[in-house]
This record gives structure tokens, sequence and C-alpha cells, in this order.
């Protein structure tokens, strides 16, 4: 908690589970299933892999809270 993280946002149900595959954890936040790209050695090859498939339509600014 409190680290920073890479969150993908814009997945559908049936991405969900290819997602998972490529090594993206998920966390129910207020009741709400996001995916995270993990922060350890994997992260680097696993954000690759996602997107050679998907590619970044967008890059949001998150505000402080």
């Amino acid at each position: 908690m409190g680290g920073h993280r890479i969150e993908l946002l814009g997945f559908t149900d049936t991405m969900r589970e290819r997602l998972t595959a490529y090594g993206l954890f998920n966390e129910i936040i207020s009741w709400k299933l996001r995916l995270f790209v993990p922060t350890d050695a994997s992260g680097p090859a696993i954000l690759a892999r996602v997107m050679d498939r998907y590619p970044i339509e967008r890059v949001g600014e998150r505000e402080a809270v």
C-alpha cells in the first residue's frame, strides 16, 4: 500500500483472463476490480507483453488525494 503502481484501465471482462495469464494481478478496491503490473523484476517483461498486444491509447494523470 502507498507505493507507486502501474494500473491498467479500460479492460473488458473478456480481456481479464488473458491479462492475468500474462502476469498482472488484481485487487478489488471500492467494489471495483482493478488490474496492476507487478513492480518486481518480472514487471518490465509483463508490461512489454501487454503493450505489444494492447497498444497505449492514453496516459492519464492522477490527482493527489
